[in-house]
């Protein structure tokens, strides 16, 4: 009998979905998306959920990688000095889907509304633009497929102590490595 996967093992199965359908989007939006190395304005120092957290850090040990360089003086402290990412291939989903066209439910708005880095499609008339589910990815339908992996992922680890609201440091990665 097969066992049942862990959160750990969703959450990277839902980050490889994200990727691809982050590819998909690039190819879609190609011409209007500027998002490459390097570039890293939207990069801060984050918070993720413990199931985030250790699908990093457990990614990052079977890659061996030791402590990465974190640099608490920069935006974000794994950025190294040409702007690009020291964890990249271990980043969160929100790293992810950074720069995209982002659909989510805007509660002001009462109906769906799109964000993207200010950068994208910047040489396009905004009348012009138009986005809709085949050139977006909703946000809303990420978060809470990574809600219910946190959630899962607190059932299987009650001595945790951890909350539905807790967030840890990204910054703390060097501490289990």
């Amino acid at each position: 009998m097969k066992s049942k996967e862990s959160a750990i093992e969703r959450y990277i199965k839902l980050r490889e979905l994200i990727d691809q359908m982050a590819a998909d989007l690039e190819t879609v939006n190609a011409g209007g998306m500027v998002c490459r190395k390097g570039c890293c304005d939207c990069c801060v120092n984050l918070t993720v959920f413990p199931v985030e957290f250790f699908a990093i850090v457990e990614g990052m040990k079977k890659a061996g990688v030791s402590k990465p360089a974190f640099d608490a003086a920069r935006a974000c402290g794994y950025l190294d000095e040409q702007g690009a990412c020291v964890i990249y291939p271990f980043r969160p989903m929100i790293c992810r889907t950074q720069g995209l066209p982002l659909a989510f439910y805007d509660e002001q708005q009462e109906g769906y509304s799109v964000t993207f880095c200010p950068k994208n499609f910047a040489d396009d008339d905004p009348e012009d633009l138009d986005f809709g589910p085949d050139n977006t990815l909703n946000l809303d339908d990420l978060n809470d497929a990574l809600f219910e992996i946190h959630l899962a992922y607190l059932a299987e680890h009650p001595e945790s102590g951890y909350t539905e609201q807790t967030r840890i440091e990204l910054s703390r990665l060097g501490e289990y490595l």
